[in-house]
């Protein structure tokens, strides 16, 4: 059996290699393409090639579970089609014992993509924006949102946010008892040597007319934490969704936003567990004449579901129309359940 279970490992390994390299470059290649505006018009070889190799940890991120299910779906195609699902059978290895032998597997594959993505997603996403702009990020970081930074004592609104310089800020001084006392204007703040120096600064408005227009920005914010409140959590690192989750009162996005990404990237080698529940019970095909396919087919629709539901729930998470827990766990807990089901009528028709 332990022979069977290291054949099958080899064998899905494979199948993995060649799917994600077939996924990743067609989505690349289509990537580039529908994206070639983002590229400065003097653009050459060495720039577009910089542009893919950057989006790739993004697209990999976003085609985990696509290529993790294709893989299982493939490699039982590969069995089916040579008859081994047969020898399976004759070995005494049920539906149960075929997960017990590739679980391992897919949950050290989710672990590694987890880890691939929390270490390389960040650096790529930062250099993409460095480089070309936040719209050079994927489409649902394209938003604009404006940034709010919580003070012991005031509110600050911050506009366009890029490398060492901010514009168009807003500060709301606070009394004691939480109320606005005044309201002061900067067009622009530069960061030099630990501080924020404030530029054409103006008061609004004051309740006793005696405040004066700040010169000078003191916080605990410099450029790279004021970079990751404005960057979407996707592309965050563990460690930071971690303090950003924490981090009430700035930013832009609510806390669930930092907390379902969190889940998301945690929770990687237990999707892969679930749609190998979901593929394997339905890839038992023995027939002389079975290639499979229907059964790939169905495989795919109910994974198809899936995908859509979780992109939902993980929308209406980010909102803060439900907890990010619902967000991940719902749609995550439900495809555990529906593989279950599965193995369990699967193993009661064998």
């Amino acid at each position: 059996m332990k022979q069977v279970s290291l054949y099958l490992s080899r064998l899905y390994l494979g199948r993995l290699a060649a799917v994600a390299f077939a996924v990743l470059t067609l989505v690349s290649l289509l990537d580039s393409l529908g994206n070639s505006e983002l590229l400065p018009a003097d653009a050459g070889f060495t720039d577009r090639l910089r542009f893919v190799v950057l989006r790739l940890p993004l697209i990999f991120d976003s085609t985990f579970a696509i290529i993790i299910f294709l893989s299982v779906l493939v490699t039982y195609l590969s069995l089916i089609r040579r008859n081994e699902v047969v020898a399976l059978f004759g070995t005494g290895m049920s539906v149960f014992g075929q997960l017990r032998s590739l679980g391992p597997c897919l949950f050290a594959v989710g672990a590694l993509s987890a880890l691939i993505v929390t270490l390389v997603n960040p650096p790529a996403a930062r250099s993409l924006t460095d480089w070309l702009g936040p719209e050079a990020l994927m489409e649902q970081a394209r938003e604009e949102r404006v940034i709010w930074v919580s003070e012991p004592d005031q509110l600050v609104r911050l506009g366009d946010v890029t490398e060492n310089q901010i514009e168009n800020l807003t500060f709301f001084v606070l009394s004691p008892a939480g109320y606005v006392e005044s309201v002061s204007r900067a067009e622009s703040a530069t960061y030099e040597t630990g501080a924020w120096t404030l530029s054409g600064t103006e008061v609004v408005q004051s309740l006793d007319g005696e405040a004066a227009a700040p010169r000078s920005w003191t916080t605990r914010q410099t450029p790279d934490s004021l970079f990751k409140l404005q960057t979407n959590p996707r592309f965050l690192s563990v460690p930071d969704l971690l303090q950003l989750y924490d981090l009430r009162g700035s930013g832009s996005r609510p806390s669930s936003a930092y907390l379902v990404w969190l889940i998301d990237r945690l929770s990687m080698p237990i999707v892969a567990l679930g749609l190998l529940l979901l593929a394997v019970p339905l890839m038992q095909r023995a027939g002389r004449r079975e290639t499979g396919e229907i059964s790939a087919v169905i495989a795919l629709a109910i994974g198809f579901v899936y995908l859509v539901a979780d992109g939902i729930f993980t929308t209406l998470a980010e909102s803060g129309a439900i907890s990010g827990w619902a967000g991940q766990l719902v749609p995550l807990t439900a495809l555990i359940f529906v593989g279950l089901w599965l193995t369990l009528r699967t193993e009661e028709a064998s």
